[in-house]
């Protein structure tokens, strides 16, 4: 009776008319993943009252991408078991994917208000309202959730949060005044672009800049145990993968580890798998098991060039610079239109005080590049540096047919021009130069060298 009793509890005065259990299946071609999906679907069609069924049914299809089928299952959920934080929260988070934004919030407050203190569903709201310019609602949500048990968990998101919104509504003292709680040494890209927006518009901007120089950086984020509980449902290469490559990137490769290796117990066909692995381990500063990996797996895939490609990388990286000339070169042995080897062997050459194999793999290269400015610019300086003058005024000569706008390759046109005595036409290069940019260094440079050399008078 208890256990009738606590199943009522869920769905009790629920419209049950309003679940659905017909969400069409997606279309895989991952044997895994379908199979899986399929288990997941029967154990919610053969109990279609369990508000849990349906929310691990959403739940595999949110890890997998299907977001569509996601959703609905998540609302089926919600509407079994309306006092359970997840689905609404699970929902809102699917629907921000889709770009349904303001649809995104509605549910989130509605996860605030079943579990006020989960921090993550202020944060998630909070950036939300900022993003559709609701700054006042932000500004509350974030103050709302300073006063929340275990806020000091999260103090960097909410504290951005409040200088952007207090910033957004104009009251830029305030904002400039929260930015003395950033104590944090290392900020992440998005805090200092935060940063950097108020104390300029302050006027008082004395900080490092970015030294991405990345106009976009990427979103703010934050630990959120909730969504970390999709994550299991992953199933599948594609879907396995990719999450692998998401723990790489999120600073995580040591919990990449494992699932890579899960995967290439079961997908022992797939080269990518060796990519990931190594890629893995580099990341984790262990070198020598990354090489150990790659050519391992060359024994098995002798024909992947890219495998071919990451090893000579790595072996750059740890000073075996033959052993990664003769990998770049046989990557492009295996396929010739493969313009990163050419790019990284050309970068190694300079690197390595070469720069006539440099130019001649950079030149062998532009049977199968677009059209290049950068890199008819770079042949001219490496055939400048060789003293091969008439080669180099042809490639800065092409470098300003394709990209006539910029101001270096007519100044380093002009300093070639002056080497072999066509000293009006360096004039007229120069000239050129400064009239499109004459702040550039390069250009400047090139005045400095051509008035030393009385080529160009001072002035």
């Amino acid at each position: 009776m208890v256990a009738v009793l606590l199943l009522n509890s869920c769905w009790k005065g629920t419209d049950l008319s309003k679940v659905t259990t017909e969400i069409e299946l997606p279309p895989t071609e991952d044997i895994e993943l379908s199979q899986f999906l399929v288990q997941l679907d029967r154990q919610a069609k053969e109990d279609p009252n369990s508000a849990i069924h349906h929310g691990r049914l959403a739940m595999a299809y949110d890890a997998n991408g299907f977001v569509n089928q996601a959703i609905k299952a998540y609302e089926n959920a919600a509407l079994l078991d309306p006092s359970e934080l997840r689905w609404p929260y699970l929902q809102a988070l699917a629907v921000s994917q889709q770009g349904s934004i303001e649809d995104a919030v509605e549910l989130m407050k509605r996860a605030i208000r079943l579990e006020p203190t989960y921090l993550p569903s202020y944060l998630a709201t909070g950036y939300w309202l900022l993003d559709l310019g609701r700054f006042d609602e932000a500004c509350d949500i974030f103050k709302e959730a300073e006063h929340t048990s275990g806020s000091d968990l999260y103090e960097l998101p909410l504290l951005l949060g409040s200088i952007q919104c207090q910033f957004e509504l104009g009251k830029h003292d305030i904002a400039f005044q929260l930015l003395d709680k950033l104590t944090i040494s290392d900020l992440p890209p998005y805090a200092i672009r935060v940063r950097e927006r108020v104390t300029r518009t302050t006027g008082t901007d004395n900080v490092i800049r970015d030294p991405s120089g990345h106009e976009q950086a990427e979103p703010m984020t934050w630990s959120d145990p909730i969504a970390g509980e999709v994550v299991e449902f992953t199933r599948g290469f594609a879907a396995e993968s990719l999450l692998a490559q998401k723990l790489i990137d999120g600073g995580r490769a040591e919990d990449a580890v494992p699932l890579i290796k899960s995967l290439r117990s079961r997908y022992a066909q797939e080269p990518q798998l060796v990519e990931l692995h190594s890629a893995a381990l580099i990341e984790l500063k262990r070198h020598t098991e990354a090489i150990e990996v790659l050519q391992a797996g060359l024994t098995q895939f002798e024909g992947e060039h890219l495998l071919h490609f990451n090893l000579a990388l790595l072996y750059e990286l740890v000073g075996r610079v033959d052993d990664a000339l003769k990998e770049l070169d046989r990557a492009i042995e295996l396929e010739a239109r493969f313009i990163e080897a050419y790019d990284a062997k050309t970068t190694l050459l300079i690197n390595q005080e070469n720069p006539q194999a440099a130019g001649e793999t950079l030149q062998a290269s532009l049977a199968f590049r677009a059209p290049s400015a950068d890199s008819h610019y770079l042949l001219g300086v490496l055939y400048g540096g060789q003293g091969d003058w008439v080669q180099s005024i042809e490639q800065f000569t092409h470098a300003i047919k394709l990209r006539p706008d910029d101001a270096k390759n007519h100044a380093s046109l002009a300093l070639i021009l002056s080497e072999v005595g066509r000293f009006e036409d360096a004039l007229v290069a120069i000239q050129s130069a400064q009239i499109l940019n004459p702040d550039d260094a390069r250009v400047k440079q090139a005045i400095e060298i051509l008035i030393a050399n009385e080529v160009l008078e001072s002035y």
